[in-house]
């Protein structure tokens, strides 16, 4: 019967998890994402609307794109999944961009999300990311312009090709990358190869955008672009581009844009931040947009629940309606900090063939210490930047896995007596320690090792109990059948 129990546990816990309610809706925050080769970049992704349960989701890597994973990027995350733990609205994902040392160019990968656990999918999850190359070529070639575009429905787009360094003819070829717009069918192939001569400056080509008469509000493809020639001395640079191609059709449901009321930068103790959501170019039927809250990713971080209180939420605007607020609220502490702590504001999830503004889905709040600006010398080992031996084994103080025990510090060694009483033995006796494994790379690879236990338990907490209770109900049947023979 125990044994029976045990197998019956995690069967019903699966089921449960598969009937469940969708717990929030997740998608990227950020559509695009350049990183420049030897640095690190953060692909977000947010969870709005609930935040109730635990939720996660597959990020993958499409095969299409000229960077590789492995060998031009590496991706900070265990077995590909994005994890949002209960009451939390978003996760940072590392991606690392290597410094090969050879000449290529701007390079381009699609990362995109599916298979959610525990909550339902948005309508952004696609992302490009750009690895921008470190070696300069004798000539670069580059999408001029915004980077992002619009054309609408039934009309052409004329994109320039513009030239860095002389004296040889020179090409790339160039693409689209559909989003949520069809090719054939939104837009027509613009793959070719743009050609200039020694002595021309730019070039250009033309995106020409389909009408089929149909409501279904903006849509996007990517330009890309590679192949430059001749091979060695030519590489395509710079960013890729969005195109939007605007919907022409009556009855437009609107496009959303997020900004800030008053100050993006306010003192700690000024009370709530007000944001203001307008829904521009069409205002027909019902539509929503939800919005969330995320720590920013690195630097001097705000951080939830410590200086502001998240929050996420559905704006529901009525026909006709062109314009909704929402707040949210800062916490003052009281204590001495550093001099700006920033977070992030995010709209995401439009409804009802209504989308968000690429440009203006994001609004980064800095938030003004007005108790004292700390200086970095004078710190307490509460302070966000002191895991000396995790920083040592992973090198980074903003590696994901770094920030994941950092979390498990604050929330909860901090928040009890014992807890503290470690924390600060911790930081008494561990800086020497660091320095000896950050000084070779076979003890940086140790310390990962003995790490990696409690990084994976942080990390992934439901994986390992499950697996726990696996292990007990195999050590269960093992008995059992020593008992029946």
């Amino acid at each position: 019967m125990k044994f029976f129990q045990l197998f019956l546990f995690p069967v019903c816990a699966a089921l449960f998890s598969v009937f469940a309610r969708a717990d929030g809706v997740l998608q990227f925050g950020d559509v695009r994402l350049a990183v420049d080769e030897g640095d690190t970049g953060y692909v977000t992704v947010i969870r709005s609307d609930s935040d109730l349960e635990a939720v996660s989701v597959i990020l993958s890597v499409g095969v299409g794109g000229t960077a590789r994973l492995g060998e031009d990027f590496e991706i900070d995350l265990p077995l590909g999944v994005v994890q949002i733990e209960a009451g939390e609205l978003f996760a940072h994902v590392a991606v690392e961009a290597f410094d090969d040392g050879e000449r290529e160019g701007t390079e381009f990968a699609t990362i995109s999300l599916s298979s959610p656990s525990g909550a339902t999918l948005g309508s952004a999850t696609t992302l490009t990311l750009d690895i921008i190359d470190a070696q300069r070529a004798d000539v670069e070639l580059a999408f001029d312009g915004a980077q992002v575009r619009r054309v609408r429905e039934g009309d052409q787009l004329t994109v320039d090709v513009v030239r860095n360094g002389s004296g040889i003819a020179a090409s790339i070829d160039v693409s689209g990358q559909p989003g949520s717009a069809t090719l054939g069918v939104d837009y027509e192939d613009v793959t070719q190869t743009v050609e200039l001569d020694e002595n021309q400056g730019s070039s250009s080509f033309r995106v020409f955008a389909l009408d089929d008469d149909e409501l279904e509000g903006n849509e996007t493809l990517t330009l890309v672009s590679g192949n430059g020639e001749p091979e060695g001395q030519v590489v395509p640079s710079g960013r890729t581009r969005l195109v939007i191609i605007e919907d022409t059709e009556p009855g437009q449901p609107g496009e959303f844009a997020l900004e800030v009321v008053g100050d993006p930068d306010p003192p700690e103790s000024s009370g709530p931040v007000t944001f203001r959501v307008d829904r521009n170019d069409g205002s027909t039927g019902q539509v929503s947009v939800d919005y969330a809250t995320a720590d920013a990713p690195s630097g001097n971080v705000a951080e939830a629940d410590k200086n502001y209180v998240p929050a996420t939420g559905r704006l529901v605007f009525a026909d006709g309606e062109l314009s909704r607020e929402f707040q949210v609220e800062l916490i003052d502490d009281d204590k001495e900090g550093p001099a700006e702590r920033a977070f992030d504001v995010y709209i995401v999830n439009p409804t009802f063939l209504s989308t968000v503004d690429p440009e203006s889905a994001k609004v980064r709040i800095g938030v003004q210490e007005d108790d004292g600006v700390k200086d970095d010398d004078d710190c307490e080992f509460f302070c966000n930047d002191l895991c000396f031996i995790a920083t040592a084994a992973y090198g980074s103080p903003m590696d994901g896995h770094v920030e994941s025990l950092r979390r498990f510090r604050d929330r909860v060694l901090l928040q009890f007596g014992a807890g503290r009483a470690f924390v600060a033995a911790y930081y008494e006796h561990s800086p020497p320690i660091a320095d000896w494994i950050a000084g070779s790379e076979v003890l940086r690879a140790v310390a990962r090792g003995l790490l990696w236990p409690l990084v994976v338990t942080i990390e992934h907490p439901g994986g390992v109990l499950t697996l726990l209770v696996l292990l007990l109900a195999g050590v269960n049947l093992r008995r059992w059948r020593r008992r029946t023979l």
